[in-house]
C-alpha cells in the first residue's frame, strides 16, 4: 500500500461508511463527532468528545471500522476509541438501544473538527452550536457584605466606556499564525479558533503543563475576535492581577468601580486561574463567583488557562470548580518529536535562519520537555552563530547545546544518515543501492538492518524511516524491524553483528 496520511485515511472510510450504516447514524455518530488521532503498528485510533458515542460506537460498529478501515489500507487495522475528555480507552459495555431523543441530543452538541495539519487553518463549522444551561439568577445570592461595597449616587454607576485596546494585554506575537498545530493540542486549537470566529462555548477551559502553549492559544483568540470584532470588550488578565486588582478596589474603597469594569465586558481571559484556589483570599473567590455567575448569565465568553484540571485545583471551591467543567475542557500535551521538529523548521522559517535538518533534529531530540525550553535552545544555538558568524551546522548546535547533553547525561546524538553510511561501510555495498529498490539478498538484509538500527538508536517514527529510505512506506520499515528482531533471537552469530554495528555507529562499548 502507497503511504496514506491520517486525514486522508479517515475520510476514505468515511466515504464508505456513508453507504453502509443508516443516514440518522452516519450524521449523528460519525461525521464530524469522531476524529483520527493516530494510526501506528495497525492500530487506527479514533478520538471522541462524547463518553455516550464512544461507548455506543465501540460497542456496535468496530468490527465495520475495522473492516472498512482494511478496505481502506489494505492492512487489517485494530480500531480503538478513546474519548479526549479522558484521553482513554472506553471499553464497550453490554448492548444498548439508542432513542431518537438520544440521537438529537448528540446531534446538539459542538461537532469538533477533523485533524489539522501543520500550520493549516481551521474553518468553525456552522453546526457548532453551544446551548447554556441555567444557572440560578443573581437574585438568588446572599447580599455582598457591607464593608466590601462603597457608596456611590446612580450618576456615578454609569455603563462603562468600551475598553482601551491597552487593557486587553495580549501578547502581540501569541496568535494563531504563530501557533503550531498537532496532536497534542488540535481540540484545544479547534476550540479556540471556533470561539474566536464567534461561537459560543463557554466557559472554555484550557490545562497543561508549563510551557505548553497554553497562554499562546488564550491570547489568539483574544487577537482573532479584537480582529473580527473591533468593538468587543475584552479583557485579558492572570487569576492573580484579579486577586491583586480586587484587593486594591477594597483598600481604594472602590470596589463598585472594579465590579463595573470586570461585569460590563463581552470576553474575559484569565490566565494561570490555578492560582485563584491558593491562599485563604475568600473575599477575592467570593467576588470572582460572582463576576463569573453576571457573565455567564449574559452569554459572555469566557476562557481559562490553568496547569491542571478543575478536580485538582485544591482549595478551589466546589460551586466554582463545577461552572469550571461545565463547559469545554481541553488538554495541551507536551510536544511528540513530530511537532518539536515542525516548531523548530517554522522559527527557522519565519526568522530566515539557516540551519541545517542535523541541527534542527538534534534540538528536537534533545530538548522535549516543554515549547518555552525548545525556544531558550534555538535561540542558544542563534546566539553561537551569530557570534562566530557561521551558518547553524550540528556541530555547532551540538556546541551551543552542550549544556543540555552533559547535564542529562545523555547518550550520543545519532542521525540516519550516521547509521545507514555505517552500514554501507560494514557491508561494503554502495550508498545508492541501499537506498535505492533492489531486491536481492546483499542488499535487501543490509537495508532492512539499518532500518531496525534507525528504529533502535533514534526517536523517528516508521513513517519518517520510510520517508528517509526514498519513501518508502512505514509498513516496509516495520516488516523490516520485526524481521531483524526475530532473527536477532534466533541466530546468535547474527545478534553479534548488529551489536558490533551499534558499538560502531554510537561510539559506546556497553
Amino acid at each position: 500500500m502507497e503511504s496514506i496520511d491520517l486525514m486522508t485515511l479517515w475520510v476514505g472510510m468515511l466515504e464508505e461508511l456513508k453507504k453502509t450504516v443508516p443516514p440518522r447514524i452516519y450524521t449523528a455518530f460519525f461525521e464530524g463527532e469522531i476524529i483520527p488521532y493516530s494510526y501506528e503498528n495497525n492500530v487506527l485510533t479514533l478520538d471522541t468528545t462524547q463518553e455516550f458515542i464512544c461507548k455506543y460506537v465501540g460497542n456496535k460498529y468496530t468490527p465495520l471500522l475495522e473492516t472498512v478501515a482494511k478496505n481502506v489500507t489494505g492492512m487489517t487495522t485494530t480500531i480503538k476509541l478513546i474519548t479526549s475528555s479522558v484521553g482513554v480507552s472506553i471499553p464497550p459495555e453490554p448492548t444498548e438501544t439508542i432513542s431518537v431523543e438520544d440521537i438529537k441530543q448528540v446531534q446538539r452538541q459542538p461537532k469538533p473538527q477533523p485533524v489539522q495539519p501543520v500550520n493549516t487553518t481551521f474553518t468553525a463549522p456552522e453546526e457548532m452550536k453551544w446551548e447554556q444551561p441555567v444557572l440560578p439568577s443573581m437574585d438568588s445570592y446572599p447580599p455582598e457584605s457591607p464593608e466590601n461595597m462603597d457608596i456611590r449616587t446612580a450618576a456615578d454607576i454609569q455603563e462603562p466606556a468600551p475598553l482601551e485596546r491597552t487593557e486587553t494585554n495580549l501578547i502581540h506575537n501569541y496568535t494563531f499564525e504563530t501557533f503550531v498545530v498537532a496532536n497534542s493540542n488540535r481540540i484545544a486549537h479547534a476550540t479556540a479558533l471556533a470561539i474566536a470566529e464567534g461561537k459560543k462555548i463557554n466557559p472554555f477551559y484550557i490545562f497543561g503543563g508549563s510551557g505548553l502553549g497554553k497562554t499562546h492559544l488564550m491570547h489568539a483568540i483574544g487577537h482573532r475576535i479584537l480582529q473580527n470584532f473591533p468593538d468587543t470588550r475584552l479583557r485579558c488578565i492572570t487569576s492573580e492581577d484579579f486577586v491583586n486588582e480586587f484587593i486594591q478596589s477594597i483598600q481604594d474603597k472602590s470596589t463598585e468601580s472594579f465590579r463595573q469594569r470586570y461585569r460590563n465586558i463581552d470576553v474575559l481571559l484569565v490566565d494561570d486561574i490555578q492560582f485563584l484556589g491558593r491562599g485563604d483570599k475568600d473575599s477575592s473567590k467570593e467576588e470572582f463567583f460572582h463576576t463569573f455567575n453576571k457573565l455567564y448569565q449574559e452569554q459572555k465568553q469566557m476562557v481559562f488557562t490553568s496547569d491542571r484540571p478543575p478536580q485538582d485545583i485544591k482549595r478551589l471551591e466546589d460551586r466554582l470548580r463545577s461552572r469550571f467543567q461545565s463547559g469545554m475542557i481541553a488538554s495541551i500535551d507536551p510536544p511528540d518529536l513530530e511537532t518539536r521538529t515542525a516548531i523548530l523548521r517554522n522559527w527557522a522559517e519565519k526568522e530566515h535562519v539557516d540551519i541545517e535538518p542535523d541541527a534542527i533534529n538534534y534540538i528536537a531530540a534533545n530538548v522535549n520537555e516543554n515549547i518555552r525550553d525548545l525556544n531558550g535552545a534555538f535561540i542558544s544555538v542563534q546566539g553561537l552563530s551569530s557570534q562566530l558568524k557561521s551558518k547553524i551546522t550540528l556541530t555547532l548546535t551540538q556546541q551551543a547545546l552542550k549544556y543540555l547533553t552533559d547535564a542529562k547525561d545523555e547518550k550520543k546524538y545519532i542521525t540516519i544518515d550516521e547509521i545507514t553510511k555505517s552500514v554501507c561501510e560494514y557491508y561494503r555495498i554502495p550508498y545508492k543501492e541501499l537506498m535505492g529498490k533492489k531486491k536481492t539478498k546483499d542488499i535487501t538484509m543490509p537495508r532492512q538492518i539499518a532500518m531496525y538500527l534507525c528504529r533502535e538508536l533514534t526517536d523517528n517514527t516508521y513513517p519518517h524511516i520510510g520517508t528517509a529510505f526514498n519513501g518508502r512506506d512505514h509498513s516496509t520499515v516495520m516488516h523490516a524491524c520485526s524481521k531483524v528482531a526475530k532473527t536477532m533471537e534466533k541466530d546468535s552469530h547474527f545478534r553479534e553483528k548488529i551489536e558490533e554495528l551499534k558499538i560502531k555507529i554510537t561510539g559506546v562499548d556497553n
